[in-house]
């Protein structure tokens, strides 16, 4: 008899969507945000099972004998990565978090060990040679270090006695004929010196110390001291040749500017950074930063590191954006919010190119930096030629915000082009003008582009005014001339969700039980 997986199944869609998202985003991006939050409400129910112990197959998980999800190509991905690194089974204690779950993706990618502490209730089983290898890496490092022996005894003959000697320590003999086997049998790489210096950290430690120090140092005294230590471990930490360490550093030295207050110190951190992150560099960051498989937490410091080099990355980034895949691009996005105006001088010559390609990113990453500087530049980007950059203007504006875009956006709402009407109808949302609704009703009569139709539905109820109730309600029920789609319908149901009146949320109560589940599942989205 099948056994009822609806619950496991929840969870692991979620788990995989997950999954999914933490190699796109940083920890910090809302997708991933809302990922955890949909993980934790499914773990109640997995947690009433008891104790569960999934096999990991090289093609999906298993459970009783049933292909848990066989169709979800996140969760076979995550067990083809699990079973690769010789993980046959994970038993999942009730108690275990959203967090422990990102410890056992941390597994799956090779950044977290399999008895690592931050899997919490989640128990990973590995193959045999698994455990070997895992084995052999617990006993050398829990070996004493060979280069630094107690003092032994003067050297013995080289033939052993039959008969141990009265007078011999017990441990210096241990300890000799135990070393050699362990060195024999090294699984970690050796120590590159050959004198072991428990007093010395590794370069990238102490970097990274030395900023959270800056952070915190209130005088000028400490913060040059702290300064001056960060300018000599410098080249150490280049030599390292960890991209990741670097950009936390950078970021960590962002973040100190915004707390402290002399110029010259500023200066003096400006150059440390720059030191830190020259050309080579910076190129390798932007690079890294649109791979698929980077650790989340990575991820996020390359953003802020991208970001704070803004002045010097942006042409990077924008040449970089081009050449990613969609679903990496949003790294880049958030580099450049993170930049800010730094970025505007480099994207300000972008605009200029001859290339439509190029204009169009920049015209997009000019709109992500904030500044109310760039609009005017948005603005004439709106007449141009090429569509695609008439929609990346109106997208940059709709970013930008600000009652000042809401009418040169207008006219685009008359363009050829579905994809600029679209961005039009959400630049002019973003502009929050009321006074915009009547332009916005009178083009729903003359829209013909569901996409467009549905993006005025949205702007509508987003502006709020009086009359907007009785516009999307009308779009809301079924029928019409020609007839409303489910897909209008759902659009006019979304701006209703928006508007704050007890009608509305009447109409969504109704909705709510419609026979076509597209809008019933609108409305019922809209009342959670």
């Amino acid at each position: 008899m099948a056994i009822d997986t609806g619950a496991v199944d929840r969870a692991l869609g979620a788990i995989g969507t997950t999954f999914r998202l933490t190699r796109l985003y940083p920890p910090s991006h809302p997708a991933v945000l809302e990922a955890m939050r949909q993980i934790s409400s499914c773990l109640p129910a997995l947690a009433a099972l008891g104790t569960v112990e999934w096999k990991i197959g090289a093609t999906g998980l298993h459970w009783h004998g049933q292909h848990l999800l066989p169709r979800n190509t996140q969760v076979a991905e995550i067990a083809g990565l699990l079973f690769a690194r010789g993980v046959r089974a994970i038993q999942i204690n009730p108690g275990v978090t959203a967090e422990q779950w990102l410890g056992l993706f941390g597994v799956a990618v090779g950044t977290v060990a399999p008895d690592d502490a931050i899997l919490g209730r989640i128990a990973v089983l590995l193959g045999r040679r698994a455990s070997q290898r895992l084995s052999a890496s617990r006993v050398l490092g829990e070996a004493p270090p060979a280069a630094a022996p107690p003092a032994a005894p003067p050297p013995q003959p080289s033939p052993a006695p039959p008969e141990p000697p009265p007078t011999v320590v017990p441990s210096a003999p241990v300890f000799v004929a135990a070393a050699p086997p362990l060195r024999s049998e090294t699984v970690a790489p050796a120590r590159q010196t050959g004198a072991f210096r428990p007093d010395v950290l590794p370069a990238d430690v102490e970097a990274r110390r030395a900023v959270i120090a800056l952070q915190a140092a209130s005088r000028p005294e400490d913060q040059r001291t702290i300064i001056e230590k960060l300018r000599r471990l410098t080249p150490d930490v280049i030599a390292l040749r960890d991209i990741g360490a670097v950009a936390e550093v950078v970021a960590g030295l962002d973040r100190s500017l915004s707390k402290i207050q002399d110029p010259e110190i500023q200066e003096a951190i400006g150059e440390v950074a720059g030191a830190l992150a020259d050309e080579a560099i910076v190129e390798r960051m932007v690079t890294r930063l649109g791979e698929p498989r980077v650790p989340p937490a990575e991820r996020a410091h390359l953003v802020n590191a991208v970001g704070a080099l803004g002045a010097v990355s942006a042409g990077l980034v924008v040449d970089a954006y081009l050449h990613a895949a969609p679903e990496l691009r949003e790294a880049y996005r958030a580099a450049v919010r993170a930049a800010g105006e730094r970025s505007i001088e480099l994207l300000q010559s972008r605009i200029a190119s001859k290339v439509p390609e190029v204009v169009a990113a920049a015209a997009e990453f000019l709109g992500l930096s904030g500044s109310p500087a760039v609009t005017e530049s948005l603005v004439g980007l709106t007449r141009h030629a090429d569509e695609r950059v008439r929609e990346a203007a109106l997208l940059g504006l709709a970013e930008l915000g600000g009652w000042e875009i809401a009418r040169p956006a207008m006219p685009a709402l008359k363009d050829e082009s579905v994809l600029v009407r679209t961005a039009a109808a959400r630049a002019i949302a973003a502009a929050g003008d009321v006074g915009a609704t009547t332009v916005l009703v009178r083009r729903l009569e003359q829209e013909k582009d569901e996409g467009v139709l549905a993006a005025l539905l949205k702007a509508i109820g987003q502006l709020g005014a009086k009359e907007a109730l009785e516009v999307l309600a009308k779009y809301a029920e079924p029928g019409g001339r020609p007839r409303r789609t489910p897909f209008v319908r759902a659009a006019a149901i979304e701006g209703l969700a928006r508007l704050d009146r007890m009608e509305a949320k009447a109409l969504l109560e109704l909705y709510a039980r419609d026979k076509e589940p597209t809008v019933k599942r609108a409305a019922e989205a809209s009342l959670r």
